[in-house]
């Protein structure tokens, strides 16, 4: 009896679709360096940072005003996430059954290191919430920080894949390695 699974099913038309999206070359040649792609985590951070800033200050002070820093910081975020996954291709959008062995791994490996992270942050959370309750901080002047710190670890639990997997990628190879490539690919001859 055959089983099959997720990952031997043929790709859908949307796999296929998404697939050509995030493999774009009109955006390459913004990320094609390391030092581009680090300003653009960086930027995200930031931007992400921005966001949730005004999130927490809406609920702090009791405004909506704040939350004009998360239009804003929204407005910056949606193309620089575009950009992460493209520099990624998809690595973390896209389903199993359009990667090949190499991608699952490394999706895998970038799953594994964003959970030692955040495994780490949780705890260090957990341990000054309990230092406060040892101060005898009441829950009531806690109530901010626990926002906070709630919104600022399910942000880094959905988006620290993504940083370090676009901090992982590697330079693509020249011009003229890619067409040699291309070429013996064509020709059948197995590339080094």
């Amino acid at each position: 009896m055959s089983t099959s699974t997720h990952a031997d099913a043929q790709p859908t038309r949307y796999d296929k679709w998404l697939l050509k999206t995030m493999n774009d070359a009109r955006a390459r040649r913004l990320h094609a360096t390391r030092g581009a792609r680090r300003r653009i985590v960086v930027a995200h951070v930031v931007t992400t940072a921005v966001g949730l800033a005004g999130m927490v200050g809406a609920y702090a002070w009791a405004s909506p005003w704040p939350l004009a820093a998360l239009l804003v910081a929204l407005l910056v975020w949606v193309p620089l996430t575009g950009f992460l996954n493209s520099m990624t291709r998809g690595l973390l959008e896209l389903r199993a059954r359009v990667l090949d062995e190499r991608q699952r791994a490394e999706r895998g490996e970038v799953h594994a290191r964003a959970y030692r992270v955040n495994s780490w942050v949780m705890t260090a959370a957990l341990l000054g919430f309990y230092l406060a309750w040892l101060a005898e901080i009441s829950l009531a002047d806690l109530a901010v920080p626990l926002a906070a710190t709630g919104l600022a670890v399910l942000t880094l639990h959905r988006l620290l894949p993504l940083w370090i997997a676009a901090l992982r990628v590697q330079d693509e190879p020249e011009d003229d390695e890619v067409g040699e490539m291309a070429e013996a690919h064509e020709a059948g001859v197995p590339s080094a």
